[in-house]
């Protein structure tokens, strides 16, 4: 005969005090105003813009890239900001899952592009890391930016990462300014940058306690 296995004890039911708080903080997220997803994308997408643009007009004023040279890059540079722009908006859209993973393959498609046109490149008196330092500096503000917003939000991995990636294409355009390095660079120090910012993005914003669980 199989002895009686003692049942474990039924959890305790929530306080009264824990239950007014439920209902004070659900009261408080209903008369709190608002903001509409639409505003955070015009918020994130202007400061990776607005970062990328100051970045390049300091460069052309000391004389550390030309217009020829930012010209020779159109291509990788309009991939990117469009990226960074449609990714923003991807990570969010309320239930834009598809969305999301959809980006995931244009940051994929938009890494390959930017290791691909670098062809062998040229020698840099600087230390390569110095790429990998400046890019995760550039990415700062587009960073906290989207950690701020993802906290109206209810939290999500995928919508996390997916905004990392966005603000990462901050830094990624500003390699395009002033590094003619190689294929090689820019795969590893370059690429490790765009990752590094998406990972703090989805880190941080992990921690923190979120203001709202609208999807």
């Amino acid at each position: 005969m199989t002895p009686d296995v003692p049942l474990p004890p039924a959890p305790k039911p929530p306080s009264a005090e824990a239950l007014a708080k439920a209902r004070a903080a659900f009261a408080s997220e209903l008369t709190r105003p608002r903001r509409s997803w639409r505003t955070g994308v015009l918020r994130a997408s202007g400061t990776i813009v607005g970062v990328v643009v100051v970045v390049a007009g300091v460069l052309l004023s000391v004389g550390a890239c030309t217009l020829d040279f930012l010209s020779s890059r159109a291509v990788t540079l309009a991939a990117l900001i469009t990226v960074g722009v449609v990714t923003t908006w991807a990570s969010l859209r309320p239930r834009g899952r598809v969305g999301r993973l959809v980006s995931l393959g244009l940051v994929a498609a938009a890494a390959a592009l930017i290791v691909l046109m670098r062809g062998a490149g040229t020698v840099s008196e600087l230390p390569e890391w110095v790429c990998t330092v400046s890019h995760l500096g550039v990415g700062l503000a587009p960073a906290a930016v989207a950690i701020v917003l993802l906290r109206n939000m209810a939290p999500n991995r995928l919508r996390a990462i997916v905004a990392g990636l966005a603000a990462g294409t901050t830094g990624a355009a500003v390699g395009e300014f002033g590094c003619a390095q190689s294929a090689g660079h820019v795969a590893v120090f370059h690429l490790s940058a765009w990752v590094g910012v998406a990972l703090l993005v989805a880190f941080v914003s992990s921690k923190l306690t979120p203001r709202s669980y609208a999807p």
